[in-house]
């Protein structure tokens, strides 16, 4: 399959060209998340609140329909 992308200029393509390092940093940002959440020296109210940055995440991945 071959797929033409036209842009008007470099900064408009600029997002477009560099979708696979927005996709390394979201996914090392999940694995860090729980990491953290399950190796980390954390008070309970604090692995809440990593539990609820985790959850909010991924549903804005899904909502985006992200598959990390």
């Amino acid at each position: 399959m071959k797929i033409t992308l036209e842009f008007e200029d470099l900064d408009e393509a600029e997002h477009y060209l560099k979708g696979s390092d927005y996709f390394e940093a979201l996914n090392y940002f999940k694995t860090w998340i729980r990491s953290e959440w399950k190796h980390g020296d954390y008070e309970q109210y604090q692995f809440e609140m990593l539990d609820k940055i985790y959850e909010q995440f991924n549903d804005t991945l899904n909502h985006y329909k992200i598959d990390l």
